[in-house]
């Protein structure tokens, strides 16, 4: 286990299950599977897993069958899903283990680049199933569309795919995690898991995230009941703590100073680690504009501020949304890109046809800095989703050449396709014939967009409003359903397009 730079001492968490010394744990080894895979777990980790692994005298399983874990951002977070549900495939023959994040797009991405690719580089890959993956080179990854997952040799296998509520009459789970819990808006996705965990006596529910906001109710009512719960706990003699319940949670103090670093030194638990004050620092400033996104990210506080009139109303948007987990679109997809007008920020949008409705959309990625990224991203996606058409506007005009010498077919939108689009896209958001999940980053350009009319007739765009704030995935979106209706239209025939890149069967 490393030690904290400049020997500070190690922050505290604001609640914590204590370690019960009474009983066993397998903490040591889950420790060992962080190390093999490329990372000496940090002290709140290797903590963390002591606790999370306590074992049940009468069971032999772990004693918490729910974790709960609320952390900074660049704590290390995705480093203990990781590490858990590789413990849980390594060490449990024919163990089934989900994962859920943001959307599935997402997911999927996730389970690929930030899971896979670890275990595949580390001394781990030798417990990969060889003959899954083979033809694409990538041993123990199976990439058929609607199926990824990892398979090693043992028979374990960990996906994406959403268990629905009829899982207690089908396969058993092992190990389920509700990764960003902030996004879900209700328990849809924990109410499915349970019932496939409740006949194995050595299942385990992670649910993991950073701070929410005013949307996060899911997660705002979990951190309520556990905290209620650890503190009932907490008044009692270890031998009469009967929690099966783990709570963590790192933040501030509500009247700790939000500009002093020596706060920081004692919220978060990767600092002098992973990440740096000076990079801490770096963030407080250039978030200046956006005080409560810096106190959210660094110090655990949930907004508290009152949410601005969106220029799509806020419930009219909430109802065209589709339930966490669910897969809500099918056919080829057709994808989008807008750049900020100062070029540092991109967004990634899709569009594909709704299984409810006339069409769904989605932001793939967001990401800060210069647009190179969006031509190579293109790519992977239409490799693994298929689609070849891409709408630009604006500024992401530039990408054209380059997506063009990639193969794709490029619509370049005119300023009458720009007011088009707007409004078509409020139209059908308000008619409620446009799905889409639930998503902060487009939920906040929603927020922070305006209308900018540009006709005497009523035509409008979207604009940024007076907080100058980025709303380039609501371009994303709306620009992609653009183009999937001029592509495809009305009458698309989901059966009779071809779905998916290039498919691999396992």
């Amino acid at each position: 286990m490393s030690s904290r730079r400049g020997g500070r001492p190690e922050a505290v968490p604001l609640w914590a299950t204590e370690r019960n010394p009474q009983r066993e744990t397998l903490g040591a080894r889950v420790a060992r599977v962080q190390q093999k895979l490329g990372q000496t777990p940090m002290p709140w980790q290797r903590e963390l897993y002591d606790v999370a692994y306590e074992i049940d005298p009468a069971t032999g399983g772990p004693w918490y069958r729910e974790v709960v874990v609320l952390v900074l951002r660049q704590a290390g977070k995705t480093t203990v899903v990781r590490t858990v549900l590789t413990d849980r495939c390594l060490f449990t023959p024919d163990a089934l283990v989900r994962y859920t994040a943001q959307n599935r797009l997402m997911a999927v991405q996730r389970l690929e680049n930030d899971f896979y690719r670890p275990i595949a580089r580390s001394p781990l890959a030798a417990f990969l199933n060889l003959r899954v993956g083979r033809r694409s080179g990538m041993p123990g990854w199976a990439a058929k569309t609607g199926s990824e997952h990892i398979a090693f040799t043992n028979g374990s296998t960990w996906g994406v795919d959403s268990v629905k509520s009829t899982s207690g009459h089908g396969p058993t789970l092992n190990t389920g995690a509700i990764d960003e819990a902030f996004a879900h808006q209700d328990a849809r996705v924990e109410a499915a898991m349970r019932p496939a965990m409740i006949t194995v006596p050595d299942a385990q529910l992670w649910v993991t995230s950073a701070a929410g906001d005013a949307s996060s109710t899911y997660l705002r009512r979990k951190a309520d009941e556990a905290r209620a719960r650890l503190k009932v706990e907490l008044a009692r003699p270890m031998h009469e703590r009967r929690s099966r319940v783990l709570f963590l949670e790192y933040a501030a103090p509500a009247d700790a100073d939000r500009a002093d670093p020596e706060t920081w030194w004692r919220t978060h638990p990767a600092l002098g680690y992973t990440i740096t004050e000076a990079a801490i620092q770096s963030d407080f400033e250039g978030m200046s504009g956006e005080p409560e996104e810096f106190d959210r990210a660094y110090l655990g506080w949930w907004p508290t501020k009152k949410a601005a009139e969106w220029v799509i109303p806020q419930g009219t948007w909430h109802d065209n949304r589709v339930p966490d987990g669910e897969f809500a679109w099918d056919g080829t997809p057709v994808w989008s890109v807008d750049v900020a007008p100062e070029r540092d920020i991109a967004s990634l949008g899709m569009a594909g046809a709704a299984l409810e409705g006339r069409v769904f959309v989605d932001v793939i990625e967001r990401r800060e800095g210069a647009p190179t990224w969006c031509v190579e991203q293109l790519v992977e996606l239409r490799r693994r989703w298929g689609g070849q058409h891409v709408g630009l506007i604006d500024a992401a005009r530039s990408l054209a050449p380059d997506l063009e010498a990639s193969g794709f077919t490029v619509h370049r939108l005119t300023a009458q396709d720009r007011m088009d689009a707007c409004g078509a896209f409020y139209d059908d958001a308000m008619d409620h014939r446009l799905r889409h999940v639930h998503d902060d980053e487009l939920d906040d350009a929603l927020a922070a967009a305006t209308k900018r009319f540009l006709t005497q007739e009523g035509g409008f765009v979207w604009a940024r409003g007076k907080s100058a704030r980025d709303i380039t995935p609501l371009y994303a979106a709306t620009v992609a359903r653009h183009v999937w209706v001029r592509v495809h239209g009305d009458d698309y025939d989901i059966d009779a397009s071809t779905y998916g890149g290039d498919v691999e069967d396992d």
